[in-house]
């Protein structure tokens, strides 16, 4: 595993030599900067996920992606060499108390062997675009792997939040209210995820018959969270409660891979 940060490190060095002289200058090399797009990517889709596996959380991690989206942000417009080199080596510096951890670390965290493969490809999505979405939904999965638990709450609700964090990713609340026909909904403060959704996919040029079954889904897992809480009330023992929660947790995570499978456009 140390390898893929290793190889990240050697690259981030290799553009600061390559930065054009004096560094007063603008970098125009087109060869250069998408070269720099495709390390971003490579972390994104493979190393940084790689890292989460062998222990690195989101707290770890978070100075190297703020770095590497700046490496990203830069590289589509004219910047000076010196700026380049400034973020460059900010980067190297943020790689080296992960190399710490992961020198550490025993080996990958707990994962299933089997994850279903759509579940593979919206965790690969999700680290590229929304990484703590990412994290959220990994964490679910390895925790609905066990058989036995005292509350499965945690991974229904960390469903949820990959959810809801994917969404206002990709539907930021001031874009939903601004679209036309846009109504808040009684008893809420903004935009609803079912909202959200609608927007999404009408952007896409979805019709409204398309985009009911993702948002059929969303409002499934809201009211399965409702009744997470209201069961803790209404069932009499913990043995029932927590037998018939997995498999609404189980539920969850079947409503939230057919809305992310949807919003992130993997086609099963």
């Amino acid at each position: 595993m140390i390898d893929y940060l290793r190889d990240l490190q050697a690259d981030l060095k290799r553009f600061r030599t390559k930065l054009p002289k004096p560094k007063t200058k603008a970098v125009r090399g087109k060869q250069l900067l998408y070269e720099m797009q495709h390390m971003v990517d490579g972390y994104f889709r493979v190393c940084r996920p790689k890292m989460a596996e062998y222990g690195a959380d989101d707290v770890d991690l978070r100075a190297l992606d703020g770095e590497m989206h700046l490496i990203l942000e830069n590289s589509h417009k004219q910047v000076l060499a010196s700026v380049h080199d400034r973020v460059l080596k900010a980067a190297i510096a943020a790689t080296m108390p992960l190399e710490h951890t992961l020198v550490a670390a025993n080996g990958p965290m707990d994962r299933s062997a089997d994850l279903n493969p759509v579940d593979e490809r919206i965790l690969a999505t999700l680290a590229s675009i929304v990484p703590s979405a990412r994290s959220a939904y990994a964490q679910a999965m390895v925790d609905l792997q066990q058989e036995t638990r005292l509350s499965w709450r945690g991974p229904a609700t960390d469903l949820r939040e990959a959810l809801r964090e994917t969404l206002d990713h990709l539907a930021p609340d001031a874009a939903v209210k601004g679209a036309p026909n846009y109504a808040q909904e009684p008893g809420t403060n903004g935009p609803t995820m079912k909202q959200k959704v609608r927007y999404i996919l009408s952007q896409r040029g979805r019709g409204s018959s398309q985009t009911a079954p993702a948002e059929n889904a969303v409002k499934a897992v809201d009211e399965l969270l409702g009744g997470f809480v209201r069961s803790v009330y209404t069932r009499s023992s913990v043995s029932t409660h927590t037998n018939s929660t997995r498999d609404e947790a189980l539920k969850v995570r079947s409503f939230v891979r057919v809305a992310l499978c949807e919003l992130l456009e993997i086609h099963t």
